[in-house]
């Protein structure tokens, strides 16, 4: 065939070496593990995060009930009641990663304890948060930048599929690589955080009578017309809304085997200063936003304002909060990048998701798992064209279900194992299961109808991906089974060989010599493209004296691959026939670029032979030398 069947793999092996660095082996993955500053870095990213929007959520619920004028006080007190929450289950994902040092959070606690069943509610809920925690973070950091107006918001997609890219990009290069990366700017962040929070209080005290949050009897007054039912109603969507806070919190116990031992001590030391600064930052810009009366705009984030009334409108110091705060909430991206390919991996392992998902790359890094994931969630930010509001709603159903989950889990742990300290884990863990189940209930009532019920579609169809896989795998298994008993008769078939020629030159002789050495039928196959070529070829092979019979196949409408397989079936139907094995004569080209000088025929041919039964298709190269 003029084909020359180049693949230019020294050229491909060092753009890879450049863009993502020299591979690994395999005995460096241990060292390639986290401390505990880059494992706050990369797995604290995500829920120190939420922290730019979540207050903003509660405000943005508050605000579209009927009395705006308390929404400020009952914000405080919800972010109080979310600060709560985030202690119980941050003490409570303590205890999963004492009984689970070697990670695998949510799915590997439901499968020991719940059952299969459960798992896979637990693995799919998990594989929706990690997309969204990609769309939902990317499409956050886009509107902080979006804040400072430099740039338009009509870019915003585009912006949000770009640092897509870039999060892919950099994980691809390895786990360390990318703690590296995003250390600076999370600890930039938290810098900026506690220091706006630092000075907006004491601006607070220098003005007395802002310093005291009005009690709660202050939110309904007397006469006011709103009565505890509408209240409680109000002050429960507000917390729904605001429990978006807590996404991420899990991805610590997820990737513990990520870190270097003693991993599971490391991992609860990292989940317990994320559970701090997530507390104390939330709570802290929630008051913040209530003592300066904020209320959401449009084109300009709640933390935006507060960074605005707190540094000064322009200064350094704002533009410095809002790009750290927009870098975060890009790398938080990276938490579910962290998480993802380790939940893909296990499920992988168990044969409900393609076994490709399991490979590592040359830095050791599930690079399969890491591209599906960016692809998936660029898909999301397309569709809801990087609308933070809109992908929230859909955000925290799945966590707390994940949250309930390995809660219960746990208790059914506690009670069957009976480790040391067992009955403080479950006190802790039963009271957690109790609390977030609750959430749970709240969450999904309050946001179904607000895009939350495309979760409750999306974690059937993904449990019905993980059977249909896995009833593939059983079946190629039971298929591939080799019986043991009795003494292997390998059948004797008659093989055929075709040799396809598109002209008479040195590439055909390698071809047809290796063709001779497989079977005594061999076949010279032809097609005529044009009159001229095909008779010069006959008068070659005549003159040459070849052995092997040529066969010269018609082809009116001027395509190769219709005569070829035509003459394939024609040979099957042969009695008493075998197998065929089809050789592709090629030539290798010196230099990359001369590949690009001759047709790919050959590559279209054998992509659509493999999928015929009973045929082999094979290529014989000749090398050029210039």
């Amino acid at each position: 065939m003029d084909n020359d069947g180049y693949t230019p793999m020294s050229m491909l092996s060092e753009i890879k070496r450049f863009l993502f660095g020299a591979p690994l082996a395999t005995h460096r993955q241990k060292h390639e593990r986290l401390d505990i500053p880059a494992g706050v870095a990369i797995f604290a990213a995500d829920a120190l995060s939420s922290t730019a929007y979540a207050t903003e959520e509660i405000l943005l619920a508050l605000v579209a009930s009927s009395f705006i004028i308390y929404s400020g006080v009952i914000s405080v007190w919800v972010a109080v009641a979310i600060v709560i929450l985030i202690a119980i289950v941050v003490m409570s994902y303590r205890q999963v990663i004492k009984e689970y040092p070697t990670g695998g959070g949510t799915y590997t606690i439901a499968k020991e304890n719940l059952g299969k069943n459960s798992s896979h509610i637990a693995a799919a809920a998990l594989l929706v948060d990690y997309i969204l925690t990609v769309a939902v973070s990317l499409s956050a950091g886009t509107a902080a930048i979006i804040s400072t107006g430099l740039v338009s918001f009509e870019y915003k997609t585009e912006l949000c599929l770009l640092f897509a890219l870039i999060i892919m990009f950099l994980n691809l290069r390895g786990l360390r690589e990318s703690g590296r990366a995003f250390a600076v700017p999370a600890y930039l962040f938290v810098v900026m955080m506690l220091l706006m929070v630092g000075v907006g209080i004491f601006k607070l005290i220098m003005i007395p009578e802002t310093i005291f949050l009005p009690l709660p009897s202050a939110v309904a007054p007397s006469g006011s017309g709103f009565g505890t039912i509408a209240f409680v109603l109000v002050f429960l969507k507000a917390f729904s809304h605001g429990c978006a806070g807590l996404t991420g919190i899990e991805a610590v116990s997820n990737g513990v085997n990520s870190f270097a031992e003693p991993a599971a001590k490391k991992a609860n030391i990292t989940m317990t200063i994320m559970g701090v600064l997530l507390a104390g930052l939330f709570l802290g810009i929630t008051y913040l936003a209530f003592a300066f009366n904020i209320t959401p705009l449009t084109d300009e984030t709640v933390l935006s304002q507060v960074a605005r009334i707190v540094f000064g409108n322009g200064t350094f110091l704002y533009y410095l909060l809002q790009f750290s705060t927009m870098i975060l909430l890009i790398l938080a991206a990276n938490t579910a990048f962290a998480g993802f390919p380790g939940v893909t991996n296990l499920l992988a392992h168990d044969g409900y998701m393609p076994r490709q998902l399991m490979n590592i790359g040359d830095r050791l890094v599930f690079n399969n798992s890491i591209i599906g994931l960016a692809i998936l969630s660029m898909l999301l930010i397309f569709i809801y064209s990087g609308d933070t509001h809109a992908l929230v709603p859909l955000y925290a159903v799945g966590v707390f279900i994940c949250f309930t989950l390995a809660q219960l889990g746990m208790i059914k742990h506690h009670l069957r194992v009976k480790s040391v300290g067992w009955k403080w884990g479950l006190a802790v863990n039963a009271f957690g299961c109790a609390i977030t189940g609750v959430v749970t209930v709240i969450i999904t009532v309050e946001k179904f109808f607000h895009g939350a019920w495309i979760v409750f579609v999306a974690i059937p169809l993904i449990i019905l991906m993980f059977q249909a896989i896995k009833r593939h795998y059983l079946s190629v298994a039971k298929q591939l089974a080799v019986v043991t008993t009795g003494v292997y008769k390998p059948t004797q078939l008659t093989h055929t060989v075709l040799v396809l020629v598109s002209s008479f030159n040195k590439v055909t002789f390698p071809a047809l010599e290796y063709a001779q050495s497989l079977s005594s039928h061999v076949e010279a196959v032809h097609v005529k493209l044009d009159s001229e070529g095909a008779k010069r070829l006959k008068a070659a092979w005549k003159a040459w004296g070849c052995a092997v019979p040529l066969t010269v196949l018609e082809s009116p409408y001027r395509s190769i691959n219709r005569p070829v397989f035509d003459y394939i079936d024609e040979v099957n139907r042969r009695p008493n026939h075998g197998m065929i094995t089809i050789i592709i004569p090629e030539f290798v080209t010196k230099k990359w670029w001369h590949n690009l000088l001759h047709n790919q025929s050959a590559i279209m041919i054998k992509a659509l032979l493999r999928f015929r039964r009973g045929t082999v298709v094979t290529t014989v190269r000749y090398y050029l030398e210039e």
